[in-house]
């Protein structure tokens, strides 16, 4: 039971930080272009940074509502572990160079992108990840099921507000507005 209960919880906490992601850059089209702009530090893209942007937002809209159906969820966590992972690598590499690429991983944010968001995000992949691989078990109950998707709306919601969070904790590094 303890597996599906992981699960239900991964499902729940990938689902929600992937459509307030997609959300807050596909709500509107100043949004999704400020996601963009804040790329160009990345470097040069081939294609320009705004249909990169555009396919983000549609690949986060796809985790959200593949992980939503328990027949599309296990291709939901799969391309979620796959983003988070790109994400961590993009990450990486711009801390590596020294550049300053401002978050905009929810709409919009004064932090730069660091080593919280490197945190973040592999946490977020680890627990995409580990719900492929951990054996569903049986059904759940009303309450199993309740208390499991309580667990991963409130691990969501600490996703989703990771910068202020970390902000609590240590000295925020924002991007100038």
């Amino acid at each position: 039971m303890i597996g599906a209960q992981f699960v239900l919880a991964a499902r729940v906490l990938i689902g929600l930080v992937f459509a307030v992601a997609a959300v807050g850059k596909l709500a509107g089209r100043t949004r999704l272009v400020e996601f963009a702009d804040s790329l160009a530090p990345l470097g040069r893209s081939p294609v320009g940074w705004l249909p990169i942007a555009a396919g983000t937002a549609v690949a986060e809209l796809a985790v959200a509502v593949l992980v939503g159906f328990s027949p599309t969820h296990r291709l939901g966590l799969g391309l979620a572990t796959a983003v988070m992972l790109v994400f961590c690598a993009a990450i990486a590499r711009s801390m590596r160079l020294g550049r300053r690429v401002t978050c905009r991983c929810f709409g919009r944010s004064g932090a730069v992108l660091g080593r919280a968001h490197l945190v973040r995000n592999a946490l977020l992949a680890v627990s995409a990840a580990a719900a492929l691989v951990v054996p569903p078990g049986p059904g759940l109950g009303l309450d199993t099921g309740a208390a499991a998707a309580l667990v991963g709306a409130f691990a969501a919601l600490v996703a989703i507000n990771w910068d202020s969070l970390a902000g609590l904790v240590g000295k925020a590094d924002v991007a100038h507005r």
